[in-house]
């Protein structure tokens, strides 16, 4: 398992920002991203990405969970393998600590850093595994840092093995545009 990491930056339109908008950020929502915002995306290795220059369609197969408007899991399109051999990725559920619900994305995140002093709640907060033989390995994840409502910041992580930085822009941008 080889993880690796980066971060995503999404740049809203500023011009579709109206007084309405305005207060529903201020009571503590978060913005949705628009056709209209911009994703950008810097790996670990200094390659930065565009997801408007850079998209292509996998054509994963999803299934939303609606309690908490994410992906319950993800299945890549695998045309050659066999059947028993696919590859399914399931959410990780948040567990309840002191009336909240939390993911501890330090596992995930430990090789970059993690400071939890900088994270952020939001809905997009996630962790995906897949079973592995008698392992369920975390395999990706999205994960809010302290920015502005105008261009938020999220970190993710990922394995290398099991998805290409395509793969990976094409994930988050799916996941940003439920």
């Amino acid at each position: 398992m080889s993880i690796r990491y980066g971060e995503l930056t999404i740049i809203h339109n500023e011009e579709n920002t109206n007084i309405f908008t305005n207060i529903i950020t201020w009571i503590g929502y978060e913005k949705f991203a628009t056709p209209k915002s911009k994703f950008v995306f810097l790996f670990e290795d200094g390659e930065i990405n565009d997801a408007e220059n850079n998209l292509k369609d996998y054509k994963y197969k999803f299934l939303i969970n609606s309690a908490y408007k994410l992906p319950s899991y993800f299945e890549k399109n695998n045309e050659n393998t066999e059947k028993f051999k696919r590859n399914i990725y399931f959410y990780k559920n948040p567990v309840k600590h002191e009336n909240k619900e939390v993911l501890d994305f330090r596992p995930l995140f430990v090789s970059c850093n993690y400071d939890a002093s900088i994270n952020t709640s939001s809905r997009y907060n996630s962790i995906y595994y897949c079973h592995k033989g008698s392992n369920m390995p975390e395999i990706f994840g999205l994960l809010r840092i302290k920015s502005s409502e105008i261009m938020p910041r999220f970190r993710f992580a990922y394995d290398s093995n099991e998805f290409t930085k395509e793969e990976v822009i094409y994930l988050i941008h799916y996941i940003f545009n439920i």
